[in-house]
């Protein structure tokens, strides 16, 4: 017997409600899930990006320094993805006059993600300043308290200290006079052997004169020495190469040039700007590029070669050649690579040391320049 036709369409429409009753907790719970899911999957994709390319943009400025190339900062200001959801989902079924009942379903889910990244350029008068302004003693003590190695800060962020000097010509262009810097090293290699047996801290004092020479009250910086540490080989040295009085346990420290008193520690801290070009003395560029005057090169005293690893190599290496396997942050300019490799931790902790500095010295600088916008489809 023939089903009605009434009855058959009445059967469809059901059958579509069912199913689309039956499928609606599934893809709502799928929908659900994708705004959390698509976190827990781009988050870390986003973040790990905007750490690798700021990694990069830093190597690329300290190579430019070395090719004495104007560096450029362009910080990204801002990342924002909109996900777009959809669900399509539909049922049909045929009733025929005999035989089985078919029925068939169909669903799908899908969803769109639009990201729009801001970058700002840091440029102006205000960000130019705070690159070019010693860093304050504040932020070397700071540094010292969060436990970073006291020779690593002061061979990188220190100038001179009680006119023992650390490669000062390093603090601009590749200088053509082999620079001084060997009794320096030798007394940030002391301070680090007495910070290893916790004999040697940096600590603070209230003072009636602000830090840094400021006005108003502030903090007294001073080099504390524990009491086994003054019979020590290493503190008698260093006491000799300072020219500091024998036998006191603190020693203040001050920001001044020239003037030593044998009480006091003075230090020329470095700018970001100084300390970047030091650290781009280590950038090692391919022969082609010196023969080709597009780099200077260093010479000593005898008029040989000097090799910037003698003031550097310890602490910090840039290599080039041609694109590594296993590299920690690697750039591509004037046609060769640039790289720190990801085995030498040394380089690492020194780079990381001076994205902190250049953090704490200028990131938070208002633009003086134009917001550049970039949707990005995929």
């Amino acid at each position: 017997m023939a089903i009605p036709s009434c009855v058959q369409d009445f059967c469809r429409c059901h059958c579509r409600l069912i199913v689309l009753s039956a499928l609606l907790p599934i893809l709502v719970g799928c929908g659900g899930g994708v705004g959390p899911g698509a976190m827990r999957s781009n988050r870390n994709h986003y973040n790990m990006a905007v750490q690798q390319t700021d990694a990069q943009e830093l190597l690329l400025n300290l190579v430019r320094l070395r090719y004495r190339d104007t560096p450029f900062f362009l910080q990204v200001a801002s990342v924002s993805a909109n996900l777009k959801f959809h669900i399509d989902a539909d049922a049909g079924g045929l009733i025929p006059s005999s035989g089985p009942n078919i029925v068939t379903l169909g669903a799908g889910v899908a969803y769109e993600e639009s990201p729009t990244m801001t970058y700002t350029p840091l440029r102006g008068k205000q960000f130019v300043t705070q690159m070019l302004e010693p860093v304050k003693l504040g932020i070397l003590l700071l540094l010292s308290y969060s436990g970073w190695s006291i020779e690593r800060v002061f061979r990188l962020m220190v100038q001179e200290i009680n006119g023992v000097r650390n490669a000062p010509t390093a603090s601009g262009p590749t200088p053509a006079i082999e620079p001084e810097f060997r009794r320096f090293r030798r007394v940030s290699e002391l301070l680090r052997a007495l910070q290893l047996h916790d004999l040697v801290d940096l600590s603070t004092a209230p003072s009636d004169a602000g830090g840094d020479g400021e006005k108003g009250p502030g903090k007294r910086i001073f080099v504390l020495l524990e009491p086994e540490a003054l019979e020590r080989p290493e503190t008698q040295e260093l006491v000799e190469l300072l020219s500091l009085t024998p036998g006191r346990r603190y020693y203040e420290i001050v920001s001044r040039v020239g003037q030593v008193n044998p009480d006091q520690i003075s230090i020329v801290p470095r700018s970001v700007t100084a300390a970047m070009y030091y650290a781009s003395q280590a950038v090692e560029v391919q022969q082609e590029d010196e023969e080709k005057g597009r780099v200077t090169v260093t010479m000593d005293a005898q008029g040989n070669r000097f090799d910037w690893k003698e003031v550097t190599g310890d602490f910090f290496r840039v290599q080039s050649g041609s694109k590594p396997t296993d590299a920690y942050v690697s750039i591509n300019y004037r046609g060769h690579w640039f790289f720190i490799s990801d085995t030498d931790l040394d380089s690492k902790s020194t780079f990381v040391l001076l994205t902190t500095v250049l953090a704490l010295q200028a990131g938070d600088v208002p633009s003086a320049g134009p917001v550049l916008t970039l949707p990005v489809s995929r």
